[in-house]
């Protein structure tokens, strides 16, 4: 119902702007303000809360390049001249609560100082557009704050849905790969992810009071590698500690897939992974290798399962490790030099 209302929104304060002509504002701006608020405008030192749409303009189609309704929801920041250039601060000064603003600015002035930042697709002479509907203004950052944090739940929540939707989505996807594949001994494990055991291990089932030590090679479902520590094409063979502890000085966090799948398993253990997107990386994807909403799969091996002592007694040596490497780089490196350096001065 809140998605609905906002596209509304939008196409009021579009069609409204339409019937009115751009006025002048500094630095190549050319704005309209659809006025439908009430009260006094917004002042330096408050705080304004805004939807905000940006498109490209290339004199026939707008082209979507970003719209907070569909993505992180409303902005909240302050409304001060420091952080606001001076035009756009003197545009949106004119702004009640309920006001919209159409800004738009010819790629021609965006770009003058900079011609070689602007993006390929850009063209001179058309025209970047920015939408902003001011949704409230706060007039301390106590109320500023209770807002964000009033919107954060809202977003979590919405995110929440969404994942159920998708990972209910992926969950047939994956029941239909296995179907096919005819893997059949596969275990769910609490948050989703499915565990497929090749070898089992021994002794206690990993829990999040240790450290685990790891082999991997990571797969799209497709079958496409996209990372290993096994492979050396991938230029880091070396074991993977896999920080169960939330003790963050014994290294970060990995995605929920992998800690979800890891509680299944023991020492010595070997097991796929199959990881849906919302316990991988997401709708953001990683890199150019794994695309948004990708489901994955992972071959593990749990090489060893330390304690905290351990894990810190192996940080410190997997330190030493790197140094002597990188101290060896060095050296190589200074007599590369060197022998280049006396060779130049040979030939002369």
């Amino acid at each position: 119902m809140r998605k609905i209302s906002s596209v509304l929104v939008l196409a009021v304060i579009l069609f409204s702007a339409c019937k009115q002509n751009f006025k002048k504002g500094e630095m190549g701006l050319e704005y309209k303000i659809v006025s439908e608020g009430t009260g006094a405008t917004i002042k330096s030192g408050e705080f304004m809360q805004m939807q905000l749409r940006q498109s490209y303009n290339n004199g026939k189609v707008d082209s979507l390049l970003n719209d907070t309704r569909s993505t992180s929801g409303p902005i909240i920041q302050p409304f001060d001249s420091m952080s606001i250039p001076p035009a756009f601060f003197k545009i949106l000064s004119q702004l009640k609560k309920g006001d919209s603003l159409v800004l738009r600015q010819l790629t021609d002035s965006m770009f003058a100082q900079y011609p070689d930042r602007m993006p390929p697709s850009f063209k001179k002479g058309n025209y970047f557009v920015t939408t902003v509907k001011l949704l409230n203004i706060f007039k301390t950052p106590q109320q500023a704050d209770s807002a964000s944090k009033a919107e954060m739940a809202i977003t979590l929540r919405n995110d929440s849905i969404k994942n159920i939707a998708i990972m209910a989505k992926e969950d047939k996807e994956l029941q239909a790969y296995f179907a096919k594949n005819n893997i059949t001994n596969v275990t769910k494990a609490a948050l989703g992810t499915y565990v497929q055991i090749i070898q089992p291990g021994s002794g206690p089932m990993i829990d999040t009071s240790v450290v685990v030590k790891t082999n991997y090679t990571g797969r799209l479902l497709n079958g496409k590698m996209f990372d290993s520590n096994t492979d050396p094409s991938k230029g880091h063979v070396e074991p993977f500690n896999v920080n169960m502890t939330t003790d963050r000085s014994l290294g970060g966090s990995v995605i929920k897939g992998w800690s979800d799948g890891l509680k299944l398993l023991n020492k010595g253990a070997k097991a796929k992974f199959y990881i849906p997107s919302t316990l991988g990386y997401g709708k953001k994807g990683a890199g150019q290798d794994v695309p948004p909403s990708s489901i994955l799969v992972f071959d593990i091996e749990v090489m060893d399962v330390l304690s905290k002592d351990q894990a810190k007694a192996d940080f410190v040596k997997m330190q030493k490790v790197q140094m002597e490497k990188l101290n060896s780089y060095k050296k190589d490196l200074a007599k590369m030099k060197a022998d280049t350096s006396s060779s130049l001065k040979g030939k002369k």
